[in-house]
């Protein structure tokens, strides 16, 4: 009688760990594919990235005087403009709740 309690304990944990190594199988599976994934755009954005940097040093190169003042120009408009609507955003956004 001892013997069979123990056998049926002993069969419900190898049952258990059992199942529980195939769920971590099936987890690392899952884990690697979707690591696989990331890697994979990884390498598509360095190759965009890189062809952009190729891109740039070409047009570095040439040293177009007009079209590297209307990049330093519309750089400076950006920044501008993002300056002036966190500055509104800060003068704008408080409540008057928050402001006391």
């Amino acid at each position: 009688m001892k013997t069979t309690r123990c056998s049926t304990t002993f069969r419900a944990k190898v049952h258990a760990l059992k199942s529980l190594t195939i769920d971590i199988g099936n987890e690392v599976k899952e884990q690697n594919k979707y690591l696989n994934g990331m890697d994979n755009d990884f390498d598509f954005g360095e190759g965009l990235l890189g062809s952009t940097m190729k891109r740039l040093q070409v047009m570095a190169s040439r040293s177009n005087k007009r079209f590297t003042l209307y990049l330093v120009l519309f750089s400076f408009g950006v920044f501008l403009l993002i300056y002036y609507i966190v500055k509104w955003r800060s003068w704008f956004g408080k409540s008057e709740t928050e402001s006391n």
